[in-house]
């Protein structure tokens, strides 16, 4: 009758065990690390998808894409929309935080006297994107713009190299198109 396991078993339970340990371990590291930046990176993206939602919006109701207003320029940080009510501006602004640069896009009305209105209005909204790029350009012919061209991706680094998420979302809104051909 046996009463005590070998040297060979608990050896061979040792490794075993290890063994399973250092897949637990691993498998634990990725589900610390990876599930909060997957849901960082989903809530980016539906605040950059509620971006290119009023944008889409704003240039569905546009008069005009106009080169400038007021001393304001479009350009690759700012974008002018002329609506039936008034000029909208969207900027791209980065700001530091915690010594690192986030990204922000404004959404306010212009006034004539080349300064937003104070508090913005009832249209300001502020899309915090720390992650993502963004970039518009105008599209159009004999000096008329009629469409905007928005890229957009949520760019993180993953063991020091960098990944793009949700890269080559090439959105065009056409929506000043009745106006500019007129």
């Amino acid at each position: 009758m046996r009463k005590a396991f070998s040297l060979v078993e608990l050896l061979a339970v040792m490794v075993i065990f290890a063994a399973v340990s250092v897949a637990l371990a691993a498998l634990f590291t990725t589900i610390i690390t990876d599930i909060p930046k997957s849901y960082r990176v989903v809530q980016e993206n539906t605040s950059l998808l509620s971006l290119l939602g009023q944008m889409r919006k704003d240039v569905d109701a546009a008069k005009a894409l106009p080169q400038s207003f007021a001393g304001y320029t479009t350009d690759d940080e700012l974008l002018l929309i002329e609506l039936p009510d008034g000029m909208i501006c969207y900027q791209l602004k980065n700001v530091e935080r915690a010594r690192k640069m986030k990204t922000q896009v404004l959404r306010r009305r212009l006034s004539r006297q080349r300064r937003p209105q104070e508090d913005g209005g009832e249209d300001a909204k502020v899309w915090s994107v720390p992650h993502a790029k963004v970039e518009w350009q105008l599209a159009g012919g004999d000096g008329k713009a009629y469409a905007v061209e928005v890229r957009t991706h949520i760019e993180y680094e993953v063991r020091g190299h960098r990944q793009k998420k949700m890269a080559n979302s090439y959105l065009y809104f056409v929506g000043a198109l009745p106006e500019a051909v007129k």
